[in-house]
């Protein structure tokens, strides 16, 4: 996935996607690497929009898309760790994006970091049929 960030990051070949393994293609997970790209404050904006179609756009695409918005930047950022959220929350959003609970953290963190995200996570506590004081006691129960 690091490889994936550093094409993104510092080649920005157009073709890169095009030449990768099968093995290659499948580490490519938007997600990891929108959370990746995040840790550059100066990315937070854009992978915020970026965020809202990360799964519904076909990985060739989404390179291509990721390269056109992002300057060359060979900065190291330092990767923020998530710190564990509710369970029921983990289980919500892992059932939603159909992802393992560990993965769901991830996600979850990068959500609560973004300008859209909170709403997100409600709309995935609605979208499973809680109402506002579940959807309270989930959300703040990180």
């Amino acid at each position: 996935m690091f490889e994936h960030v550093k094409h993104i990051k510092e080649v920005q070949e157009p073709d890169y996607f095009k030449n990768l393994t099968e093995t290659d293609r499948k580490s490519f997970n938007h997600f990891m690497i929108l959370k990746s790209l995040s840790m550059n404050p100066s990315f937070v904006e854009d992978v915020s929009w970026i965020f809202r179609y990360f799964d519904k756009i076909p990985s060739e695409q989404f390179y291509r898309l990721l390269i056109s918005v992002f300057p060359i930047d060979r900065k190291f950022h330092q990767w923020i760790k998530s710190k564990n959220k509710s369970t029921e929350l983990k289980e919500l959003v892992a059932q939603r994006f159909e992802i393992s609970t560990n993965r769901a953290n991830e996600y979850i963190d990068m959500m609560t970091n973004l300008e859209d995200g909170p709403e997100e996570l409600v709309g995935i506590c609605q979208g499973f049929g809680l109402n506002e004081k579940e959807i309270e006691r989930v959300i703040s129960n990180e």
